[in-house]
C-alpha cells in the first residue's frame, strides 16, 4: 500500500512539474506578444491617432520631457478609453481620458523621464478601448535621443566623488617571483584633488594609484598587483579599503580574488 502511495506522488509531482515548465516556456513565449501586443483589427479604423508618434528630439538626461498626442473617434458612437498602458516605466501618462464622444478628437500628454538613459530611444503607449477587449486600438510611439553631460558614463561604478570601471578583480596564473597585476580605471568626478592608498592584508599584495593625485576631472588606473613567495594552496578572497576619498568604509571597498 505504501509502495502504491509512494508512486502516486511521484507521479503527481512529475505532473506537476512538468506543468510548471510548460507554464514558464509559455510565458517566455508569449512575452513579446504582452509587452508589444498586435493592434485590433476589428478596431482598426476607429479610434486613430493624428499624431501617433512623437519625435522628442535630443533631451537632457538630467530633464524631464512631454510628449503630446492627438486621438480622434472616427466613428458615430461614443467611445471608452479603458487604459492607456506604457512599454516602459520611464513613461507616465499625464492626461486622464475615459471617453471619446463621436468625431470628438482630445489630446494626450505622456511625460517621459530619461534619468539614468542615455542614446536613442523608443518607447510605445497602447491605447486599450471597448471596441475589443483582449487587443489594443491604436499605438502611440514616443522617439527621441538622450544627451547626458556626465563624462564618466562609461565607469559604472562609484566611490564617493570617485568612479571607477569595477570594483573587483582576479590574480591568476602565478608563478613564484614574478608579479601579476589588474588595472581599474578610476576618475576624480570631484572638485578637489584626491591621492589614494590602502593597506593590503596579504604580504606581496599592493595597491598603487597612477597618477600618484588625481586632478578634478583627471582619469588614471588603480594598479592591484601581486608577488608571491609560495603559490597558494587554494583560492584567497580579501578586501582592501581605499583611503583618501570621502565615502563610508563599506563603500570604498575593493574585493580580490587570487587563484592558486
Amino acid at each position: 500500500m505504501r509502495r502504491i502511495a509512494c508512486i502516486l506522488l511521484l507521479s503527481l509531482l512529475s505532473t506537476s512539474a512538468l506543468s510548471a515548465q510548460q507554464r514558464v516556456l509559455l510565458s517566455r513565449s508569449a512575452l513579446d506578444s504582452l509587452v508589444y501586443p498586435t493592434l485590433s483589427a476589428e478596431a482598426r479604423g476607429k479610434v486613430v491617432a493624428t499624431t501617433a508618434k512623437c519625435d522628442l528630439g535630443i533631451i537632457d538626461q538630467a530633464k524631464s520631457a512631454v510628449a503630446r498626442f492627438t486621438l480622434k473617434n472616427a466613428t458615430t458612437k461614443a467611445i471608452t478609453l479603458q487604459e492607456l498602458r506604457t512599454t516602459c516605466s520611464c513613461a507616465e501618462v499625464l492626461t486622464k481620458i475615459d471617453r471619446l464622444e463621436a468625431g470628438e478628437s482630445r489630446d494626450i500628454e505622456v511625460g517621459y523621464n530619461p534619468a539614468g538613459r542615455s542614446g536613442e530611444f523608443s518607447t510605445d503607449i497602447f491605447v486599450y478601448t471597448d471596441l475589443d477587449s483582449v487587443r489594443p486600438t491604436e499605438r502611440l510611439t514616443i522617439v527621441g535621443q538622450i544627451s547626458t553631460s556626465d563624462r564618466f558614463l562609461h565607469l559604472s561604478k562609484q566611490m564617493g566623488t570617485l568612479r571607477l570601471s569595477r570594483t573587483a578583480v582576479t590574480l591568476d596564473g602565478l608563478t613564484i617571483g614574478s608579479t601579476r597585476s589588474e588595472r581599474i580605471v578610476v576618475a576624480n568626478a570631484g572638485d578637489r584633488a584626491v591621492t589614494l592608498s590602502a593597506r593590503p592584508t596579504i604580504e606581496g599584495l599592493k595597491f598603487s594609484l597612477h597618477p600618484a593625485t588625481l586632478q578634478p576631472g583627471e582619469e588614471g588606473e588603480i594598479v592591484i598587483s601581486y608577488t608571491p613567495r609560495t603559490l597558494p594552496t587554494r583560492n584567497i578572497e580579501t578586501m582592501i579599503v581605499v583611503e583618501g576619498c570621502e565615502a563610508r568604509p563599506t563603500e570604498r571597498m575593493i574585493r580580490i580574488t587570487i587563484k592558486r
